[in-house]
């Protein structure tokens, strides 16, 4: 792929982090890329927004030291010398007044045991079925698929599954625990607490999220002859053996080959106007949805929370995070609700009133909320997850929903982006 006029010429269908990804592995292969992008931001389902003229985002992510695809793209976007954006810090769930558990440095899975033998909150016969669970957790590979996590941790105390198991199923699957899949749970209790003590570090962007990973990644592709879409939404797909052909509303072009990294509720439009890619469209079509509710609170910027996050109980929301800590934006928090479904009317009210019972911020100036509808799909049993290939062999998947053993995150995104150009290229 040394010869300008031999270079594949490639469309990336999608500028979330997935298609990111994709497009910048591609074009530091070689290869010609456009990426295509029907909003004006790029980031797709973790973009930067602006509110009262302030750039926020649509949601709070968080990462784990285990997510090493995701934390490799971002250090290898940004300048050697400086930061990647992201604040790492050990593992700490903390909701007061009731429960505390922190993280020593301990190799793993020691440092988890000692962390739960350690909380704040739990008795001592909590403490020990905690350990013994997590304990069986980390040491058996298999778990039925049809399992909920509900079911997974029945046998645990109530206090522990609301305290613990519970709230850490809905922040990383974004599913309620009575339908979530307690395989998908359990890879990721694994991948945080059964590989290395760092793999459990929370990562907290310090930049806004299209600034963390897709805006700088869109830039080195354009710096290396690619090019970058923004509001054009692809309505055409046709392939043949030759080429894939896209329409916009401006142009028909035909690529070698083309990424379609749309999120999931996208796909099944695009997948039926090309026979090949009939199944996945309907397995994806059969999925549900989650909402993910986002409260922006303006207090007085000398306030801050005694940490950058804490965990939020009785109320919709389920943490607060300190954008004044993490980003500079002083006085400012970001409380979040994840699986938002029915929210009542007056949730904003019902989730301030929840972090007015652990400190006091003083009056709100102002107040925003963002509901992503379809923010992640539903992690449940037995759902069908398709390949990064598909049966047509000029046209591969990237998203979150392909084929991995984490939920819907960013290191499920960006790995599949990488995967499948990956695969792309090993084609040619």
């Amino acid at each position: 792929m040394t010869s300008v006029s031999n270079r594949p010429r490639v469309a990336v269908v999608g500028g979330g982090w997935a298609g990111c990804a994709a497009a910048l592995t591609l074009a530091e292969a070689g290869a010609a890329v456009t990426l295509f992008e029907a909003a004006r931001t790029l980031g797709g389902r973790a973009r930067t927004v602006e509110l009262d003229g302030q750039r926020l985002d649509n949601g709070q992510h968080i990462l784990l030291g285990a997510y090493r695809h995701a934390l490799r793209l971002t250090e290898r976007v940004h300048p050697a010398g400086t930061q990647s954006g992201l604040w790492r810090l050990p593992l700490v769930l903390d909701q007061p007044p009731d429960f505390r558990l922190a993280c020593p440095h301990l190799p793993a899975p020691l440092h988890l045991l000692a962390g739960i033998l350690g909380a704040r909150g739990l008795g001592w016969r909590d403490k020990l079925a905690a350990a013994r669970w997590a304990r069986a957790a980390l040491g058996t590979a298999e778990t039925p698929e049809e399992q909920t996590v509900s079911e997974l941790t029945c046998g645990q105390p109530q206090k522990l599954r609301a305290m613990l198991w519970h709230p850490l199923c809905v922040a990383a699957l974004n599913t309620p625990p009575e339908i979530a899949s307690a395989r998908v749970f359990l890879d990721v209790i694994r991948g945080a607490f059964g590989g290395s003590a760092r793999a459990s570090d929370l990562l907290l962007p310090q930049r806004e999220l299209s600034a963390l990973f897709p805006e700088p990644a869109a830039a080195r592709v354009i710096e290396l002859g690619g090019e970058i879409r923004l509001a054009s939404r692809v309505t055409g797909l046709a392939a043949s053996r030759h080429g894939v052909t896209l329409s916009t509303r401006d142009e028909t072009s035909t690529y070698s080959h083309v990424i379609l990294a749309v999120a999931p509720q996208h796909l099944p439009a695009l997948a039926a106007q090309v026979a090949a890619l009939e199944p996945a469209g309907r397995a994806v079509a059969r999925y549900r949805y989650q909402p993910i509710a986002t409260a922006y609170l303006q207090y007085d910027p000398d306030f801050a929370l005694a940490g950058p996050m804490l965990a939020l109980a009785n109320g919709p929301a389920q943490f607060a995070f300190d954008r004044g800590r993490s980003h500079g934006q002083r006085g400012l928090l970001a409380l979040v609700a994840s699986a938002a479904t029915n929210l009542p009317a007056d949730w904003l009210d019902r989730a301030e009133a929840q972090l007015r019972r652990i400190a006091d911020p003083g009056p709100a100036r102002w107040r925003k909320r963002i509901v992503e509808k379809q923010a992640t799909y539903s992690c449940v049993p037995d759902m069908v997850r398709p390949p990064v290939h598909t049966p047509h062999p000029r046209i591969f998947l990237a998203g979150d929903y392909t084929a991995g053993p984490y939920p819907a995150t960013l290191e499920s995104a960006t790995w599949s982006g990488v995967q499948s150009a990956s695969s792309l290229l090993e084609t040619l």
